[in-house]
């Protein structure tokens, strides 16, 4: 991942009151990725590929705020075990794939940690696949199976903690009485308002991922629920 694409990547989405969120909640550290001049609606692969990848488990939906959690410590975890193991070589995870039949790889080292080396699959070891550790030996990467095993166990445990956390994060914004305002909707989640709960002037926002389907399928941006007897409805 490269921070410094940041502001071209998102350049002509800024004005957007959830890409503004976005942004702010995964400007630490966010995927490579490349967005041209398009509405969000028009982005549901572009949001997917970002949001679906080796931080995913059980299927569970992650928000902005906890993914960019999550990629930070999957970092710190990363460069820990390379530091720890330094004596059997450089080592590379592999966190994304790519449509051309390719892996994304990062060196787990701070100093490199931005780059992002792209291997296609016929080219790295059989049995090598998304989570997968490597280590090189000359021209050649070596598949690190018992390393792989250690990182995913560790990787899986920051994941389930990091979801805990972003429940009751969620639960915590989901305040009976209050209204809330909706604004974009993508991939089945909503971005809602919270009219009753101001924070420093400002309307604090929430990234649901628990909102009905009925009411997901019509909502617009401006349109108002209320948060009644543990659900949202329609508030008019």
């Amino acid at each position: 991942m490269n921070l410094d694409l940041v502001n071209d990547l998102f350049n002509n989405l800024k004005e957007n009151k959830f890409v503004q969120n976005f942004i702010k909640e995964l400007s630490n550290y966010l995927e490579r990725n490349v967005i041209n001049n398009t509405k969000i609606s028009e982005l549901d692969n572009t949001w997917n590929n970002l949001l679906a990848d080796d931080l995913e488990i059980d299927d569970k939906k992650i928000i902005s705020k906890y993914k960019s959690e999550m990629l930070l410590e999957r970092t710190n975890i990363l460069q820990n075990y390379a530091l720890k193991t330094k004596e059997k070589g450089e080592m590379y995870y592999i966190y994304d794939i790519n449509e051309e039949n390719s892996y994304n790889l990062c060196i787990c080292k701070q100093s490199e940690s931005h780059k992002v080396i792209t291997k296609k699959i016929e080219d790295l070891p059989e049995g090598t696949s998304l989570g997968s550790v490597l280590r090189k030996k000359g021209e050649d990467f070596i598949l690190e199976k018992e390393d792989t095993k250690i990182i995913e166990n560790q990787i899986n445990n920051m994941i389930k903690e990091k979801i805990k956390e972003q429940n009751n994060y969620l639960d915590s914004k989901r305040i009976e009485g209050h209204i809330y305002e909706a604004d974009e909707k993508y991939l089945g989640r909503i971005w809602l308002y919270d009219l009753n709960n101001k924070v420093g002037g400002e309307i604090e926002g929430i990234e649901e991922i628990e909102f009905p389907k009925n009411l997901y399928e019509t909502a617009k941006s401006g349109d108002k629920f209320i948060y009644i007897n543990g659900e949202y409805q329609k508030y008019e």
